[in-house]
């Protein structure tokens, strides 16, 4: 028989053998079950309260804010992206946010945009300024990462390679002279040296992200875990050997502090006892290569702060209420797309061969509107989202008013047609760089604009070489030309037979050389051999050349029927 000793009930147990045996009684009255309820919504209430208040006191006070606004960087960087952050950081201090995020996902991008970009960081944004890698920042996008606070990553995010390099959009990828390098090197260093400075980064391993060196490595103090970055020449003072490097990098200890800065302080080079502390933690980077790291690697060396892979997760690494995006405008990417050099070539092609029927067939008609509206995309784009300046649209605009008045008002290739295209083409090219002229990209962009007319200038001769061979009898061709020589539509009726030498018409429009005639009735297309002749005079047919007339004033004996 087992033994079961007595043991009494605590004050506790007995309450709640009370409240048992209340419950085998009939119900409570319907007003203690709601007290009891309000008392039980008001402890829920209390202690949710309390969690998030413990949530938000987790949050660092230099971190903390009420309203983020994520400003996003996609694609490769130029003006365009600067004049888009100017806009969103302007509508965000606005509206009173007070922490930015920078989120990066960019290849990379053109250096004097980077550095303005960076400088608006500095000037325009709150201090708690914060970068977001999601999930790649290169080149450009590592500076621009670098020039915040803080840095966080997403889930595989990468940065780094961020030595300058110079790209053609004809040529491709072109080699800098030292000297070139070293002048677009200098002030990607200064940025560095002050984010070095205000993060407590190693200026070596930022170095590293723009300049090949002579390595880098991670050492570790084996007396207390302490990490240090050093180059090959602290390697030999502390008589380590750059052979003996781990080939699996070591996962970063919970408890691992930020590299410092200064190696000297924290050792003795000529105290060997100090020396044979240390130990190679692994390799970072070689001397033949610029510094990329990943997500893992970027914990590990203390450039960034968390992982952040939601929205949602980014408002409580801040502690906010609400969390709101400010995208691109709608007209961006539209600008962005418009002034990408294939349409450009295609803009240019199409404005000439627009240009060339209307000044065939002249009278501001169809295709007058249609080389018109492709002026106005080719300097429009740029001067929407502030990269043209003023004076590139009146330069463009100036030389088209020179044309319109070598055509309508003094005929005849003359100075006005010389200087009106002169300035159209200088006004089309300067829309391409409107940044200092003196810097390497800038001249870049210039020599690309040329290249972009001239080549869409080729093609469009060859595409109205090839209308004008192929299309020009066609029915539609032929009705598109009467409408705007005639200002109006054609009846599409029959086409009349071609005339014979020797007939007799009256000229249209003027000739100069080129223009419409009419022979029994119907327009032709005609060409003159004496030079300029006046709308309304008499002319005479000599002949034909691929489809047009030639013709020449008529004199006054000229004998023939019509």
């Amino acid at each position: 028989m087992s033994f079961v000793p007595f043991v009494a009930p605590t004050p506790q147990a007995r309450i709640l053998l009370r409240c048992m045996k209340s419950h085998t009684r009939e119900p409570a009255p319907w007003w203690k079950q709601l007290a009891v309820s309000c008392v039980v919504l008001c402890v829920w209430c209390l202690a949710s309260a309390h969690i998030h208040a413990q949530g938000i006191a987790s949050v660092p006070s230099d971190r903390q804010a009420t309203q983020v606004a994520i400003i996003t960087i996609t694609g490769a960087i130029d003006d365009l992206t600067l004049q888009s952050i100017e806009r969103r950081f302007k509508a965000a201090r606005e509206q009173g946010f007070d922490a930015f995020v920078i989120e990066l996902d960019t290849p990379g991008g053109e250096v004097g945009a980077t550095l303005d970009i960076i400088q608006r960081i500095r000037s325009d944004a709150p201090a708690n300024t914060i970068a977001w890698v999601h999930p790649k920042a290169y080149s450009a996008g590592t500076l621009i990462a670098l020039s915040c606070r803080e840095i966080i990553v997403s889930t595989g995010g990468v940065f780094g390679d961020a030595a300058p390099i110079a790209i053609g959009a004809f040529t491709g990828l072109e080699a800098l002279p030292d000297t070139e390098r070293a002048k677009l090197e200098s002030p990607l260093l200064e940025v560095l040296t002050e984010a070095a400075e205000k993060r407590g980064d190693d200026v070596r391993m930022l170095n590293a992200f723009v300049q090949l060196g002579s390595g880098l490595w991670l050492v570790e103090r084996q007396s207390d875990g302490a990490r240090r970055f050093v180059d090959a020449a602290d390697l030999e003072r502390l008589a380590l050997d750059a052979s003996t490097t781990p080939t699996v990098k070591s996962p970063a200890p919970s408890s691992l502090r930020r590299p410092s800065r200064m190696l000297s302080a924290d050792f003795d080079s000529h105290n060997t006892s100090d020396a044979e502390s240390w130990r190679i933690v692994e390799k970072i980077v070689n001397a033949e290569s610029l510094l990329v790291v990943r997500e893992s690697e970027a914990m590990r060396y203390g450039l960034t702060v968390g992982v952040v892979n939601t929205d949602a997760e980014l408002q409580a690494f801040f502690g906010a209420k609400t969390v709101t995006r400010f995208p691109e405008s709608w007209m961006e990417p539209v600008a962005r797309f418009l002034m990408s050099w294939p349409i450009r070539i295609l803009l240019v092609a199409a404005f000439l061969v627009f240009v060339a029927i209307e000044f065939i067939h002249p009278g501001f008609g169809v295709f007058g509107v249609l080389s018109a509206a492709c002026l106005v995309l080719l300097v429009g784009a740029p001067a929407l989202v502030g990269l043209a300046a003023w004076w590139h649209v009146l330069l463009v605009a100036a030389g088209v008013l020179l044309l319109l008045a070598e055509i309508f008002i003094a005929p005849g290739i003359g100075v006005a047609a010389i200087a009106g295209s002169g300035m159209l083409i200088v006004g089309l090219v300067l829309t391409f760089a409107s940044t200092d002229p003196e810097s390497a990209p800038t001249r870049g962009a210039l020599t690309d604009g040329l290249a972009t007319l001239t080549a869409g200038s080729v093609i469009g001769v060859l595409l109205f070489w090839f209308i004008s061979r192929t299309f020009r009898e066609s029915p539609l061709f032929r009705r598109a030309v009467l409408t705007t020589a005639l200002g109006g539509p054609q009846d599409g009726g029959p086409i009349a037979p071609t005339p014979r030498v020797g007939a007799l018409g009256i000229a249209l429009t003027d000739l100069r050389p080129s223009g419409r005639a009419d022979f029994f009735g119907e327009p032709f297309d005609v060409q003159s051999t004496g030079g300029y002749i006046e709308r309304g005079a008499t002319i005479v047919v000599l002949g034909m050349n691929t489809g047009t007339l030639i013709v020449d004033a008529a004199r006054e004996s000229s004998e023939s029927s019509q």
